[in-house]
């Protein structure tokens, strides 16, 4: 039965370093990998889990490589390897036709949209693309199943918006709440965030967004 959840997001690429409001040209998911530093930050997330007692029993990963490169590299580090699974519902939320600009430049470029996200930043979809409430929905269904028989200790490798709604599914936070983490700033690259889980009460959050393991 599951006891203990995380959440590790994937290490830095060059989207997530470059500047926000500059354009830039379309990346398909399958070509966006880490950077040097990236790298980096994935093999500390494998040296943090390798000085734990207990290794997670299962890792879930997102498809997307730069995720998946960020659990080659960390589980390099560990002194054995858990069970790997990929699973699609982890994947990034789908920005659609926006997904070729950073969000700062497409609210510039299309105004009547960034007024729509405004108006219900949870629910909004971009043209093509899916809402946060649509992440919260794939990433419940993984919760799900997870709380029946099965590993205690469960890992996910994935990216900012799947750990955010992470939050809100595992905690039943409002959105008032989810709007105000979000505004502060989302989990950073090779970030971990942790839950215990009571059978009776729930999970209860113990960290949010811990960086204390990188290097750089």
């Amino acid at each position: 039965m599951l006891r203990y959840l995380e959440a590790v997001r994937h290490g830095e690429t060059p989207i997530n370093a470059a500047d926000p409001a500059a354009a830039r040209p379309y990346l398909p998911d399958s070509e966006v990998f880490l950077t040097e530093r990236g790298e980096r930050q994935a093999t500390d997330v494998g040296r943090r889990f390798a000085a734990l007692p207990e290794l997670p029993d299962l890792v879930l990963c997102s498809p997307y490589p730069r995720a998946r490169r960020t659990w080659e590299l960390a589980v390099a580090e560990l002194r054995s390897a858990p069970e790997f699974r990929i699973d699609d519902r982890l994947h990034d939320r789908d920005r659609g036709r926006f997904r070729v600009m950073s969000q700062q430049r497409a609210r510039l470029l299309h105004p009547d949209e960034a007024a729509a996200e405004d108006r219900d930043p949870l629910g909004y979809r971009p043209p093509e693309g899916e809402s946060f409430r649509d992440v919260a929905d794939r990433v419940g269904a993984v919760v799900a199943e997870l709380l029946g028989p099965g590993p205690e200790r469960v890992l996910i490798v994935a990216h900012d918006a799947v750990v955010l709604m992470l939050r809100q599914v595992l905690e039943h936070l409002p959105d008032a709440e989810i709007l105000a983490l979000a505004e502060r700033g989302l989990a950073g690259n090779g970030s971990v965030t942790s839950w215990q889980r009571d059978p009776a009460t729930g999970f209860r959050l113990l960290a949010y967004d811990v960086r204390t393991h990188l290097t750089s």
